[in-house]
């Protein structure tokens, strides 16, 4: 009978040492498929790095990283100058505010007649500023005196024929004439009209009308003078205009 209990008792002891290495077997697995399952996500993840880095180290990924940086750079400075414009821009219409303000046609005339330059009383006569002008008369009268600061000399503008018409050689614009109606820009220059030079280089100009004494100080090509004398040559269709500017 005790060799019965005994058998009985070994049986379990075996049943049991069996059943712990068989969980022992089962958590080994788990802990093998555990493992292998983190080794293959690590895999893939080097994988995406290595492709990742492939993609970087290719030129055509660095030529695009410089695009873009180019591109980046170049939307700031449009930034920047967008925002420099309308800074400007405000500026400006400040100052043309403080402007309109600030000179009325006394405080403007005032001004003029402090420079007493040719240029100044040119700018008078001509300007569009949207101030009113009441001292025209005096504009016209003071450019003529020989005491206002600027130059002065003889040029050719054209030919002027005996029966009167004038063929203008393209060398002034009449840009301004008292009481003018119509359009002046190609007729004959006048006395007491303002004309522009309308060539691309400066013009020499002349003490007197046979263009034998040359003066120093020529005209600059696309500014204003103002015409003080016009002559027309007896011995040819020569037509010259004595001329004041700046």
């Amino acid at each position: 009978m005790k060799r019965i209990d005994d058998k009985i008792k070994e049986i379990e002891k075996k049943d049991k040492t069996n059943r712990i290495l068989y969980i022992a077997f089962v958590v080994l697995i788990g802990v093998f498929m555990a493992y292998a399952f983190s080794s293959e996500k690590t895999k893939d993840q080097q994988k995406r790095k290595i492709s990742e880095l492939e993609i970087k180290q290719s030129d055509t990924y660095k030529e695009l990283e410089d695009e873009k940086a180019k591109t980046v750079e170049a939307l700031n400075d449009l930034e920047d100058a967008y925002k420099e414009l309308k800074h400007e821009k405000a500026k400006t219409e400040k100052a043309l505010s403080d402007l309109e303000k600030s000179l009325d046609p006394e405080e403007y005339w005032k001004h003029i007649a402090s420079q007493n330059s040719v240029e100044d009383y040119i700018d008078y006569i001509t300007n569009d500023f949207g101030i009113e002008k009441p001292y025209m008369s005096e504009a016209l009268k003071n450019i003529q005196s020989p005491d206002v600061q600027g130059f002065e000399g003889w040029l050719y503008v054209g030919a002027l024929k005996n029966d009167g018409i004038y063929n203008s050689k393209n060398i002034v614009d009449v840009i301004y004439r008292k009481d003018a109606d119509g359009d002046i820009k190609n007729s004959k220059p006048q006395i007491g009209d303002v004309v522009k030079l309308k060539t691309e280089r400066n013009r020499k100009t002349y003490k007197d009308k046979s263009r034998k004494r040359k003066n120093e100080e020529g005209w600059r090509n696309k500014t204003k003078a103002f015409v003080a004398e016009a002559w027309k040559d007896p011995k040819s269709t020569d037509f010259r205009i004595f001329v004041k500017y700046y």
